[in-house]
């Protein structure tokens, strides 16, 4: 499952749940946390208000009103004045409240403008192998967490925990993926995993997003199947692997019902990879889609 979306990695998800006596006490574990991650920590992804995407020497600036929650808003039209303004200068994050540096570690903790409201900001890709920042406005009394009412995931089905043979890709090659925002973000191909379900071989590429076999603990797969759009999220689902040891692994443990939707499905605030590969089967496991009748 996803973290709060502050989480660092490829794709993020909820870790903690790994250390549950069986595969199912994890994956019941993993969405009550990810409930919280949507809706009820600080930094839930659903009290996101506005987000701002910038690249070196880009700029955006943040004006709001006290005690109007919803009145904090990151300028999107080139105004270079306001209560925050924040740039990037060679790789740097420069960042300015009522025109008084702000560090850059308050602005990865949270830094507080108002009663109930916060920024919170860390590197991210802004475009195919481009870093810079996202720089998230959150709202305590925001009333789309206030709504929530819980992620849907299909029934656990053990069938759809396997163990399948991994081909790594020996020259790590960067693959571009279009984002949910128009942009384009990369990562490297890892390998693919090979194995058969429900009668049909499948082979899965997997992605990471290092080049460095030591860095490399965690490999994420974006994929349709045949429930995409009836039932399962249009634009794709996830599902990561991790706890394989050294990289390549000869083998991974893919569990399907750990299958999650990209923060994307339910907040316009992030940037978040379209998937591209296929599995040829109803993939009745994970994430459903929020959306969906």
């Amino acid at each position: 499952m996803r973290p709060i979306p502050l989480a660092v990695g490829l794709v993020g998800r909820l870790m903690s749940a790994a250390f549950a006596a069986t595969p199912e006490q994890a994956w019941k574990k993993g969405i009550a946390e990810e409930n919280d991650g949507f809706a009820k920590t600080a930094h839930a992804v659903l009290k996101i208000q506005s987000a701002a995407y910038i690249g070196e020497g880009q700029v955006a600036v943040l004006n709001g009103i006290a005690g109007r929650p919803q009145s904090w808003q990151w300028d999107h039209a080139g105004k270079r004045e306001g209560l925050v303004r924040a740039t990037i200068i060679d790789g740097r994050l420069i960042l300015s409240k009522d025109g008084k540096p702000v560090p850059e570690a308050v602005v990865k903790k949270s830094l507080a403008l108002d009663k109930d409201i916060d920024l919170v900001g860390q590197p991210t890709q802004v475009g195919a192998g481009v870093n810079g920042w996202r720089l998230f406005i959150f709202n305590q009394q925001a009333a789309a967490a206030k709504a929530f009412k819980g992620v849907s995931y299909y029934p656990y089905d053990p069938a759809f925990r396997l163990e399948a043979a991994f081909v790594p890709d020996a020259k790590l090659p960067p693959h571009v993926f279009r984002t949910s925002r128009g942009t384009d973000k990369q990562f490297y191909h890892a390998g693919d995993a090979h194995f058969e379900l429900r009668g049909q071989k499948v082979s899965l590429a997997f992605y990471m997003d290092s080049t460095d076999p030591q860095k490399i603990g965690d490999m994420s797969a974006f994929y349709h199947d045949r429930l995409t759009g009836k039932g399962a999220y249009g634009a794709g689902r996830y599902v990561d692997v991790d706890k394989f040891g050294k990289f390549p692994p000869a083998k991974v443990i893919i569990d399907f019902n750990f299958a999650y939707n990209p923060n994307c499905a339910r907040s316009a605030h992030f940037t978040c990879p379209l998937a591209v590969d296929n599995i040829p089967v109803a993939m009745a496991a994970g994430e459903k889609d929020p959306h969906y009748p």
